[in-house]
């Protein structure tokens, strides 16, 4: 009769501790579970706003543009002068020089079309880049022939 009630009273004190602890279980699952939704609102909420952000037309940087200027008829010491005044053409955020004693090029990369480029050069440099030294002009490439 002893071990009857010893081991009803062990498995009272084990059965209430488990309840307890499978409480204790589910009160940090909601915890959790909470968390995550508010963690799911907050992804929505920036998604949200970035939207809204993009109806509105947020302006950004203005592009630039690559265009390479190919040089005929001109030396290394001219292509070293020309590539200066480039620099400091309105819109020119870098240049790259490319020296061949038949066909030399500068790439420039610059805000705007290669004709806004042009009209810029031609402020800069009138005589190299006068319409009479011009052999083309296309998307991202300029040609100019130096008659020496």
């Amino acid at each position: 009769m002893k071990k009857l009630l010893m081991t009803c009273f062990a498995l009272l004190v084990f059965g209430a501790t488990t309840v307890s602890a499978q409480g204790i279980l589910d009160k940090i699952d909601k915890v959790l579970n909470k968390a995550d939704q508010a963690a799911g609102s907050a992804d929505k909420a920036s998604k949200m706003g970035l939207k809204a952000t993009g109806l509105f037309g947020t302006k950004s940087a203005a592009a630039e543009t690559n265009t390479i200027i190919k040089f005929s008829g001109v030396d290394f010491s001219m292509l070293k002068s020309i590539n200066e005044k480039v620099q400091t053409a309105k819109g020119v955020a870098s240049t790259k020089m490319k020296f061949n004693a038949s066909s030399s090029t500068i790439q420039v990369q610059h805000t705007g079309t290669s004709e806004d480029l042009l009209a810029a050069l031609q402020k800069v440099s009138a005589t190299t880049f006068a319409e009479k030294n011009l052999e083309g002009l296309d998307d991202g490439e300029i040609l100019i022939k130096i008659n020496k």
